[in-house]
């Protein structure tokens, strides 16, 4: 059992955040500008609903008791909208029939990694359900709105500077944010403690 530990590490910051930034890298070095700008802005729009929601629970105690919800899931989240996109952004010069593939086998993964999370009891089955539902819908408007515009023109240089972006962006250590959300949450509500899961 202690392997598929390693499959739900998949969803943490330390690698959904550097290849967040490689698709961006990816998408700019290619010349799809608007679409860089797209993922970049629908990537960090979700990213702060579940902060937000973090905050609100760990600050002030806010929950759906009815649910069993007490906030969104980071590691559902990334999966859910990293994985599918990179194996379509990925796979962006083959045919429609070879993208919608890799769109399935982000989602299996994601899908996973979501599982996972509820058998470990680090979310409860209503958190991990609508994290996902939530990732689901910023990733098929990011793709229909990618999939509106032209392919990419194959950039010898994207390969490179995806790397070099994934491993810039690991090195700075994005799992550092993880405990300054508890800060924020102390800052703002006034408490010394915060409310515990």
């Amino acid at each position: 059992m202690f392997f598929l530990m390693y499959i739900v590490d998949i969803g943490h910051t330390a690698i959904m955040i550097p290849l967040a930034g490689t698709i961006a890298a990816w998408l700019v070095t290619n010349r799809e500008w608007k679409i860089a700008f797209c993922w970049c802005l629908m990537f960090a729009f979700g990213l702060s609903i579940v902060a937000l929601s973090k905050i609100a629970f760990l600050g002030w105690g806010l929950e759906m008791q009815f649910m069993d919800f007490k906030a969104l899931s980071g590691h559902a989240f990334r999966a859910t909208v990293v994985l599918p996109t990179l194996f379509y952004i990925a796979l962006q010069d083959a045919s429609m029939r070879w993208r919608r593939v890799g769109l399935l086998l982000g989602v299996l993964v994601s899908i996973t990694v979501a599982l996972l999370l509820i058998i470990f009891n680090f979310h409860t089955p209503s958190e991990v359900v609508i994290t996902c539902f939530f990732g689901v819908i910023i990733d098929v408007a990011f793709i229909r709105f990618a999939g509106a515009l032209h392919k990419a023109n194959g950039s010898p240089w994207a390969i490179p500077v995806s790397i070099f972006t994934f491993i810039v962006i690991h090195s700075l250590k994005p799992s550092l944010i993880n405990p300054r959300l508890v800060d924020v949450a102390l800052f703002l509500s006034g408490r010394e403690y915060p409310y515990r899961w």
